[in-house]
């Protein structure tokens, strides 16, 4: 099983929500990979649907690094104190969503001796 495949992904992804309220908007979706490989990453929305980030592998093989990208914008985003508090939160559960994956692909490498 790779472990960036979409099925791997969500189901590390419905681990994490066990202990973690996203709110339902945080998905896998299909990433076309490398000769047809079968793999996601991760859609975060944040500031109700303002800004959106993605979590991808920073490369293949044993690498077991994640990065967040932030989708650019057209326009600026002008917020409430109130509202710039709750997308800090959301950056904040989108880091530690980072780490969790980071760390389940590191142990499933390990299990596979490829690290």
């Amino acid at each position: 099983m790779p472990y960036r495949s979409l099925a791997t992904l969500e189901t590390w992804l419905e681990e994490f929500t066990t202990d973690h309220v996203l709110g339902g908007l945080v998905r896998v979706v299909p990433q076309d990979g490398s000769e047809g490989a079968d793999t996601g990453l991760i859609v975060f929305p944040l500031g109700g649907g303002t800004t959106t980030v993605y979590i991808e592998p920073t490369e293949t093989g044993a690498d077991a690094r994640w990065r967040i990208h932030f989708e650019p914008r057209e326009h600026e985003a002008v917020m409430t104190s109130a509202q710039v508090h709750s997308m800090a939160a959301e950056l904040d559960m989108a880091a530690a969503l980072c780490d969790f994956i980071e760390t389940k692909s590191t142990e499933h490498l390990a299990a596979l001796g490829r690290i």
